[in-house]
């Protein structure tokens, strides 16, 4: 038995059928990532409760009401909970969390508890970053390669991440477009994909596009310096800043709203399945991150890599927030000189 309160794209969600009282250890994790913040707790390795909330203008401010929706209705406060992580982008300054970890070795601990060892190969796509992470069978980190090496730096903002998978753009996109984000992946697979692929392949210079200088001069660079994209004109440049303006002209030059969500979701998935060969895929694969919930994006990116992806459950987005609360538990142990 479970009890779900859903309010646009935020919620909490908490077990109704086990009782914290009874539990040795109660641990939380706390994610901060660029565009939301996530709560685990977990009780003998099991969860009980968790939360996602958009992130306010601190970031401090955003994980505690976090983890207190993820409180909210379970009975626990937060004197109850022994230890807590925090990780992520802002995972360094949480005043909640006793300490913090790494965002990729939350990533991947999260995917093995909850998949199992099976899953060699995390593919951790989030608002700013993508990172490939090779596993260990115990769900530790063997490598990783991530999307925050500097390909060619944007004008606008210095992101050191254009050319990646980022959920930011796919937000901003939505936003010129009014699109629920909900909405977005299963609208970019409603398209004639022959038709799109067709339009696609267009050479870049007979091709309807965005007559910018800054967005073709970046292209360019990008081009020179390795990068590779099916969209060139397009949405070749998945980056949040110019998102919006490609989106803009694309609309005047005649595209429907689903074809952009569907030339964006192949960028994304595009640049993704770039990274992933990079490291190779060994075992079964998994995807995590909140890109992992769009499903056009997934699709995709199966379709780019010829296998099916593993999508985390109860919820992709979580991975990370429940790997930190999955190492606050090891630490309570450790401390204790349990096993």
């Amino acid at each position: 038995m479970s009890i779900e309160y859903l309010r646009e794209r935020e919620y909490a969600w908490h077990a109704t059928d086990k009782n914290w009282q009874q539990a040795d250890v109660v641990t939380a994790g706390i994610d901060v990532g660029s565009t939301t913040s996530q709560a685990v707790i977990i009780t003998n390795g099991e969860i009980i409760a968790y939360s996602t909330l958009w992130n306010g203008a601190d970031d401090p401010d955003s994980a505690q009401q976090a983890l207190d929706a993820a409180l909210d209705g379970t009975g626990l406060k937060r004197n109850d909970i022994h230890y807590t992580m925090g990780t992520g982008c802002g995972g360094t300054d949480i005043p909640v969390a006793e300490r913090s970890v790494s965002e990729i070795s939350c990533h991947a601990k999260g995917a093995n508890h909850s998949i199992g060892p099976s899953p060699r190969t995390v593919l951790a796509m989030g608002g700013r970053d993508c990172v490939v992470i090779d596993c260990k069978e115990t769900g530790s980190v063997a490598s990783f390669l991530t999307n925050a090496c500097p390909p060619a730096y944007c004008r606008e903002n210095r992101c050191n991440a254009c050319g990646a998978a980022q959920g930011r753009g796919i937000e901003a996109v939505a936003d010129v477009l009014a699109i629920p984000i909900e909405e977005v992946g299963a609208m970019s697979l409603s398209v004639d994909e022959e038709v799109l692929a067709e339009r696609l392949s267009v050479p870049f210079d007979e091709r309807e596009r965005i007559r910018d200088e800054m967005l073709e001069e970046i292209g360019e660079e990008i081009l020179a310096q390795g990068g590779a994209s099916p969209l060139s004109g397009a949405l070749g440049v998945v980056c949040a800043v110019l998102a919006k303006s490609q989106a803009s002209g694309l609309l005047r030059n005649g595209w429907s709203k689903a074809e952009i969500l569907a030339a964006y979701c192949a960028a994304l998935a595009h640049q993704a399945a770039l990274l992933v060969k990079r490291v190779g895929v060994r075992e079964e694969f998994v995807v995590t991150g909140g890109v992992a919930r769009n499903i056009g994006v997934v699709k995709r990116l199966e379709r780019e890599l010829g296998i099916k992806a593993l999508v985390m459950k109860p919820d992709p987005q979580i991975a990370a927030a429940l790997g930190a609360a999955l190492y606050a538990r090891d630490f309570v142990r450790n401390s204790l000189g349990e096993s």
